[in-house]
């Protein structure tokens, strides 16, 4: 008899499992993802196919987070829907956020792993992971580090390969002031300045609807619903019997793998009776497992987006709208620390350019929490970004740095005026007032279901993925690192629910 196997959550991680699951016939596999499916290529929404498009909320869940951002008259709009209104982008839609994403496929380093196995996660070496990272991709690149024959496919721009003329301005501009120029930022070294490897292809977004899902949809073991909004898992004798959908469905499962990212997974696991138990029983909602860490260690990158006037002539084809990035420590081009910040040009608008700033390495740890036991209901969120004071520093440090590289020779015929935080902003006082009026996030929330060991106050799931205090229920989405990669956070997603789809294989071997 088959192995029931209920995957929550079609995104980054939901379509890599489903996938891998449903290659094993003995599995009945069923995906239930709350946004719409479209199942082939030609079906896509435009904003979902086109990876020049993004920043979009047309497949976005709405959540805001309860951060204070007094506003001000000139604070960049991109990504904002409201001014003074912090949105928690996330991907409403078959793909999840690798759906509505820049494409960005910066991979993790060594120095990340690191961190988690100092944290006791000895399972998630360097050298444990990367073999997961090369079977995802497909990059041209090759050679001991790279995958070559994986489902996503990694394209780079060069300038023989359609650079543009003012993104090669950027990098010539970053190496004058002596930071490295680099071709393979997912090599031996990310610090510098190059083109960005992207999950792209003849202008395509390649998220893992595209790739991963597309290749098992026609598996006679695998049902794939879109539309299906989940409300909770029906936990029986210590093990989830059923997902329950918001209105009222059951669907019954042997084994559940939740994917519903970092801020839908502790919703559904909180209403399911495992989490925090102050704020289950305010709720008046049964505690099935005590686990205080769901819902807590939200972190995500902080980021700002300088704008500048640019040449419209001089600029040109304003697509493809990003191409290079420019990473760096706060120490500048000279310093030897690990990587913090990521400078990040593009062009949506003639006579437009904005610079994204973002602090990939921060201290401060927000959370969430459920409000009702309604699933209609959005949960409480605090990003708490720039709370730490050295984040606050660090991100202000890179506005400094980013208007060097703007100002330098090769970039002068492109970039006229700097609108924002603008000419009057000099002093630190006033570029740190300037960023807490504006700060934004890269949308890379992850770590409230983190791995630890039990009975460790912030671990929710063990290093096999699995949750603590339960059987037959694992997690595989960026809710389960316990710190955030100094990186883009779909790669590594990606690579944690191919671990993921190993570690349940394993137990059925």
């Amino acid at each position: 008899m088959a192995r029931r196997i209920v995957v929550v959550g079609g995104g980054s991680g939901g379509c890599v499992i489903a996938a891998r699951l449903s290659e094993d016939e003995d599995n009945d596999v069923v995906l239930v993802e709350a946004g719409p499916d479209y199942p082939t290529l030609d079906d896509l929404h435009e904003h979902v196919r086109d990876a020049f498009t993004f920043g979009f909320t047309s497949h976005d869940w709405g959540y805001v987070s309860e951060d204070h951002i007094p506003g001000s008259a000139n604070a960049p709009t991109f990504a904002i829907v409201e001014q003074g209104v912090l949105p928690v982008l996330r991907g409403k839609v078959m793909g999840g956020s690798s759906s509505v994403n820049a494409t960005n496929a910066l991979r993790p380093t060594p120095r990340d792993f690191e961190q988690w196995v100092g944290l006791g996660l000895d399972k998630w070496s360097w050298d444990e992971v990367l073999p997961y990272l090369r079977r995802l991709e497909r990059d041209p690149v090759g050679g001991p580090l790279h995958g070559i024959d994986g489902p996503v496919p990694i394209k780079r721009w060069s300038e023989g390969d359609g650079l543009r003329p003012f993104m090669a301005a950027f990098v010539e501009s970053a190496a004058s002031l002596g930071y490295r120029v680099v071709d393979d930022l997912n090599g031996e070294s990310q610090l510098g300045v190059g083109p960005v490897p992207m999950n792209q292809q003849d202008g395509i977004r390649q998220s893992t609807a595209v790739t991963y899902l597309a290749t098992a949809r026609g598996r006679t073991n695998l049902m794939i619903r879109g539309g299906a909004d989940v409300d909770r898992l029906e936990i029986v004798d210590g093990r989830p019997r059923a997902v329950v959908l918001a209105d009222g469905e059951r669907i019954d499962a042997d084994l559940v793998v939740l994917c519903a990212g970092s801020i839908g997974t502790p919703s559904i696991l909180m209403r399911s009776g495992i989490g925090p138990a102050e704020v289950l029983e305010q709720l008046d909602i049964p505690v099935e497992v005590p686990l205080e860490g769901v819902g807590r260690n939200l972190r995500d990158h902080p980021l700002v987006y300088m704008t500048y006037t640019g040449d419209a002539e001089a600029i040109g084809e304003l697509l493809p709208p990003l191409q290079v990035v420019l990473t760096t420590s706060a120490a500048g081009p000279g310093g030897s620390a690990e990587i913090d910040l990521h400078m990040i040009p593009f062009t949506l608008e003639p006579g437009s350019i904005l610079v994204a700033v973002g602090l990939v390495r921060p201290y401060s740890i927000g959370s969430t929490e459920i409000r009702s036991a309604d699933p209609g209901t959005d949960p409480r969120i605090l990003l708490n970004l720039l709370h730490h004071p050295d984040d606050l520093r660090r991100l202000v440090r890179g506005i400094e740095l980013t208007r060097q590289v703007m100002k330098s020779g090769p970039l002068a015929k492109y970039v006229g005026e700097e609108l924002w935080p603008g000419p009057s902003a000099v002093t630190t006082g006033q570029l740190t007032q300037a960023v807490l009026e504006a700060k934004n996030t890269y949308a890379h929330a992850v770590g409230t279901a983190a791995m630890g060991e039990a009975g460790s106050p912030w671990a929710v799931v063990g290093q096999d993925c699995k949750v603590h205090g339960l059987d037959a229920l694992y997690i595989a989405d960026a809710s389960v690192m316990p710190t955030i990669v100094g990186v883009p956070t779909n790669t590594t997603t990606m690579m944690i629910a191919e671990r993921c789809a190993d570690f349940i294989k394993d137990i059925f071997r």
